[in-house]
């Protein structure tokens, strides 16, 4: 009968160890469902790598609590066992049948809590791993994100430096066009002042028109004296140092030389007087000294009144082809 009580005893030992070995892992479990509870409600949409740290920080916190837990528990057991228990029978030092009982019924229901806390413990760590390979997509997609979003702008940065090169190109331009104005505008200035002056001097009351009517005047009378000269021309020789005057006061003759040498003779030598001959083939003056050219037509006006005549200066005289009334005077 002893033996069997020692039996019965050293069983509800082991029962009462069992039972708090399963109250020790139901602690755990109720702890680690409360991290894994805490990782999954927590709200890592704003920042999910600092979510992840934290998570992982408060889970290792429970575990270092449980794990003491445990150790404490252990000691406790231990100490039963050296102790044999905690005031029982009065025929032993362990536990009494009833007390046995009642643990036993205690550890049957701890075994089943016990139980049902590894299911949910183990559904737990299943949406534990779930949600760290989430949140590892979500780290990775976010990285992928901000990769792209750091080379778009780094494209933007191009584009906003593209488009202040050419905004100081269009400045540079802009620039050169209002230069590019200002002597537009300055030419044109000048143009309307040239034609405005063209147009004063074109008018009939203008310079230019004055000079028309001068040249057609004087192109009338050169064309008049050709005209009498062509009927009065007469090849005369002039012997050395002979001198052609017009015969009449108020007349005119034109001498053309045809051989020899001659020169004007003039009381005039200043230049610009208009007082010489006029040699009508280049429009030039003839003053006093200047040699005659072969086949120029030299006019010579005003008869001997003024002393402005042609002498022959070459040895063996000339001849001349003289258009009008003329005198030849011998020195």
């Amino acid at each position: 009968m002893k033996n069997s009580r020692n039996e019965k005893v050293s069983a509800g030992k082991t029962a009462g160890r069992r039972g708090l070995i399963f109250a020790s892992a139901a602690l755990c479990a109720l702890a680690l469902s409360t991290a894994v509870f805490a990782a999954v409600t927590y709200d890592s949409s704003k920042d999910p790598v600092v979510a992840y740290s934290a998570m992982t920080a408060y889970v290792g916190g429970q575990l270092a609590d449980i794990n003491s837990r445990l150790a404490s528990a252990e000691e406790r057991i231990a100490v039963i066992e050296v102790s044999g228990g905690g005031g029982g029978s009065s025929s032993g030092g362990g536990i009494s049948n009833e007390g046995a009982a009642q643990i036993l019924s205690r550890l049957t229901a701890l075994e089943s809590s016990v139980s049902a806390l590894q299911q949910e413990n183990t559904s737990l760590r299943s949406d534990l791993d779930r949600a760290r390979s989430d949140l590892g997509a979500l780290v990775a997609g976010l990285q992928s994100d901000l990769n792209s979003l750091s080379s778009d702008i780094s494209g933007l940065s191009d584009d906003i430096s593209g488009l202040r090169t050419s905004l100081n190109s269009a400045k540079s331009d802009i620039s050169t066009l209002k230069t590019d104005f200002r002597q537009i505008s300055d030419i044109s200035t000048k143009l309307n002042t040239l034609t405005y002056r063209l147009n004063s001097l074109s008018s009939e009351d203008g310079e230019i028109g004055a000079l028309k009517k001068q040249a057609e005047q004087l192109a009338a009378d050169y064309g008049a004296l050709l005209e009498k000269a062509g009927r009065l021309y007469e090849a005369v020789h002039v012997p050395y140092g002979s001198t052609v005057f017009a015969k009449d006061a108020e007349d005119s003759i034109v001498v053309v030389l045809r051989t020899g040498s001659a020169e004007a003779v003039s009381p005039y030598t200043e230049l610009g007087t208009a007082q010489g001959l006029n040699d009508l083939s280049d429009g030039g003056e003839l003053y006093h000294g200047d040699r005659l050219e072969l086949f120029h037509n030299v006019l010579v006006p005003r008869g001997g009144t003024d002393g402005r005549g042609v002498r022959v200066t070459s040895l063996e005289g000339a001849y001349l082809m003289i258009g009008g009334d003329y005198t030849v005077v011998e020195p």
